[in-house]
């Protein structure tokens, strides 16, 4: 389901890329649409990985190519900076990705230590404790 969800998010923020391209070069030079691109990394990150938050973000990148060849090319310092300005985004996006992944392994690794741990040190209590017999449960607190 996770999965179903995160490829129809990745769907979005592809539509969005051609949506805004097609629509900034349909209206001419008069509004510039190409600044909005960064949504599509931006998405990304948030339900996948630094890998394919780079690929879109470079897709984004590319688009925005092709929106400034088709008004005036990419030599106005206007196209120059929204490129600059998407690539840094892109590249921040893409290094918190990865950051907040190397954390989400480190607390999974810590979390496995801790219930292993956990385990060891309780020792299930004898069957029998004279005529009582004994049953028990362990439910760790973070569930």
């Amino acid at each position: 389901m996770e999965q179903r969800a995160g490829r129809g998010l990745l769907g979005i923020a592809l539509a969005l890329i051609v949506a805004i391209t097609v629509t900034d070069i349909g209206i001419g030079t008069s509004v510039h649409l190409g600044p909005l691109l960064v949504i599509a990394p931006t998405l990304t990150a948030s339900f996948a990985g630094p890998r394919l938050t780079a690929v879109v973000g470079a897709l984004a990148q590319a688009a925005l190519v092709i929106i400034s060849v088709f008004h005036g090319g990419l030599t106005t310092t206007n196209h120059v900076a929204q490129l600059i300005a998407l690539a840094v985004l892109s590249a921040l996006v893409v290094f918190i990705t990865y950051v907040r992944e190397r954390r989400a392994r480190e607390l999974s690794r810590v979390r496995s230590v801790a219930e292993t741990a956990q385990w060891i040190l309780l020792r299930p209590p004898p069957r029998r404790i004279g005529p009582l017999r004994v049953a028990w449960r362990y439910l760790a607190a973070e569930e």
